[in-house]
């Protein structure tokens, strides 16, 4: 596996490379970690990237051969689908079937401005929406619905920027409670098989966005992260 560290001032504590690692680790700038990553994603490689919540597993959204890796790598279900990361507006509307007026309401609250530009930074929140007719059921496991989260971590979205969305579940085995908010929280397991790791060398909230199903103008709580439910249900009052 290759480690990317990124540039920063500040020195992560919880740095778990050893010295085998070094001869597979580099140190560079957030922008050519990008192009880097987003090669990766691009050849059906399996990451763990940094999000605004938690390290996760990724690949491209649409990957059969990669996303069967996550799930055989995770031990997880195979009927339970990830959640899908985009970087832009635009790249939703290729995914889901429509945006809801509950929907659009939550998104101009939690991800976009007022000229739908991602906020840098708002509580993270995954919205589940009906998918669009073009995506495969593989992708969804079979899913009418799709979970989306727009994230607002600067160098995930300069990946997804150069790659197109990715899934992203937590870089840990199915059944783990813990959420590894750094690189020495996920499993040796996980690392070891992983083709690339980018190393934030920060610690990350380490819990999960709350997730909302806006399939309905009724909106319904799956989850609940940092965002409260009721802090929600006061924006669509």
């Amino acid at each position: 596996m290759k480690i990317i560290r990124l540039n920063t001032k500040k020195k992560n504590s919880n740095d778990a490379a050893n010295a085998t690692d070094l001869a597979n680790t580099i140190s560079i700038d957030s922008s050519s970690a990008a192009n880097i990553a987003s090669g990766y994603i691009s050849a059906g490689k399996v990451l763990i990237l940094p999000t605004s919540t938690i390290y996760g597993l990724s690949c491209s959204y649409d990957n059969k051969n990669a996303l069967e890796k996550i799930y055989e790598l995770k031990q997880r279900p195979g009927n339970l689908p990830f959640i899908v990361l985009v970087s832009k507006i635009d790249s939703l509307l290729q995914l889901v079937a429509e945006i809801n007026r509950t929907a659009d309401t939550l998104i101009k609250n939690y991800w976009t401005d007022k000229n739908s530009k991602p906020y840098k930074t708002s509580l993270p929140l995954t919205l589940i929406f009906k998918k669009n007719n073009s995506i495969d059921s593989f992708i969804t496991r079979g899913s009418k619905k799709i979970a989306i989260r727009l994230d607002k971590l600067e160098i995930l979205k300069k990946i997804i920027d150069l790659s197109g969305p990715i899934i992203s579940t937590s870089a840990t085995i199915s059944g783990i409670s813990q959420s590894p908010k750094n690189i020495k929280e996920i499993p040796e397991v996980i690392k070891k098989n992983a083709d690339l790791l980018i190393d934030l060398c920060l610690d990350l909230p380490g819990i999960a966005s709350t997730i909302i199903d806006v399939t309905e103008l009724e909106p319904v709580l799956i989850r609940e992260g940092t965002l409260k439910y009721t802090k929600i249900l006061d924006k669509l009052l």
